[in-house]
């Protein structure tokens, strides 16, 4: 698992991590595609075929970074440079064994930047959400990217640290929290690599229980909204209750005393809801009044209801056991027919609840 422990400054600027600019990488809108919700898009073999024509010089950080495969150790040190490559095996992005070197971590372009991201979504290996880029982080950086003019942003679960390096490569200064030691080591590794480290920071922290002293022009968040109840995978992070909505109230709430007077916050979340929208829109209108702030909810085209990624399922993909019971129920019960992703973006001052959808 990635690390940053016992690393400066120093170690990272003499290291030359920008030559992992320089690899082919992965073009994760390309990626997803028809695999969307797969655990790793980028490991499907047609689209590894289709980008092998790309292939740089750099082979062996290719094959690393890449392709994913295992590199004989001697290969490594002869072509790749020695700060670089030690750096690489302190942070355990690479890992040796059995002679033979492999990467932990992937390379992925998104939004202009270049991310060492996991290889798989989450795991049952590891009880947590890993540092992984999926589209709904493309969709927020992409909004970040457009708030020119931020001084200071609040990353709050900050997994590859994507939305927090937007902020900062447009000057803003940045903090970015997470509960998961990968994600924020993850953070400050990509923020060396894009040459952003001295506008970010990422610290250790509860996202639900946050004690920050100062505000924000900007907080963004893509928080765990899997839709299981709190617990029920055993996870460090994912599960957001039935209703996947658990971590996003406790968010909104936090939203007034963090933003500075003409600060906005951006949340993304997913809800149940039928033909005519989420269900949660009427309790939204009532909580933003109660709080005292102005909502635009902007809403993805729906999909029908899915079952929860990575809880255990049958051969037939179906949800087993009491989880799938439980899960069956809840959504026969509300009488859901439809899924929103959606992104909430918050104002101290208006008043009210717009509601639009993604062109």
């Amino acid at each position: 698992m990635i690390s940053v422990d016992g690393i400066s400054g120093d170690d990272f600027a003499g290291a030359g991590l920008q030559r992992l600019l320089t690899l082919p990488q992965h073009d994760l809108l390309t990626l997803a595609g028809d695999w969307l919700g797969e655990l790793a898009p980028w490991r499907n073999s047609e689209t590894l075929a289709a980008i092998s024509t790309t292939m740089a010089a750099e082979s062996v950080l290719s094959s690393l970074f890449v392709f994913g495969e295992r590199v004989a150790e001697s290969d490594v040190r002869s072509e790749v440079p020695g700060p670089l490559l030690d750096l690489l095996l302190r942070a355990r992005v690479l890992s040796e064994d059995s002679g033979k070197v492999s990467a932990d971590y992937c390379l992925v372009r998104g939004d202009g930047m270049s991310l060492l991201a996991a290889w798989r979504a989450a795991g049952r290996d590891t009880g947590s959400y890993a540092p992984w880029v999926g589209t709904d982080s493309m969709t927020l950086s992409r909004l970040v990217a457009a708030r020119r003019g931020v001084r200071s942003a609040l990353d709050l679960g900050c997994g590859t640290g994507i939305l927090g390096l937007s902020a900062a490569r447009n000057g803003a200064d940045v903090l970015s929290v997470d509960v998961n030691p990968e994600c924020t080591a993850a953070t400050t590794v990509n923020a060396h690599v894009n040459g952003l480290a001295d506008r970010l920071t990422a610290t250790e922290g509860d996202i639900m229980s946050l004690s920050l002293d100062r505000r924000f022009d900007l907080v963004v968040s893509n928080p765990p909204c899997l839709p299981l109840r709190r617990g029920s995978l055993g996870w460090l992070a994912g599960e957001a209750g039935l209703d996947g909505l658990e971590f996003f109230w406790e968010l909104l709430r936090q939203v007034p005393r963090l933003l500075t007077q003409d600060g906005e916050a951006l949340l993304q979340a997913a809800a149940y809801g039928d033909e005519r929208g989420p269900f949660f829109v009427p309790e939204l209108e009532a909580e933003l009044r109660r709080l005292g702030v102005s909502g635009r909810l902007l809403l993805r085209p729906s999909t029908p209801p899915r079952w929860p990624a990575f809880a255990p399922r049958d051969e037939e993909q179906q949800l087993t056991g009491p989880l799938g019971d439980e899960v069956r129920e809840y959504v026969s019960r509300i009488g859901a027919t439809h899924y929103y992703g959606f992104v909430l973006s918050v104002r101290r001052d208006g008043e009210g609840l717009e509601v639009g959808r993604f062109q």
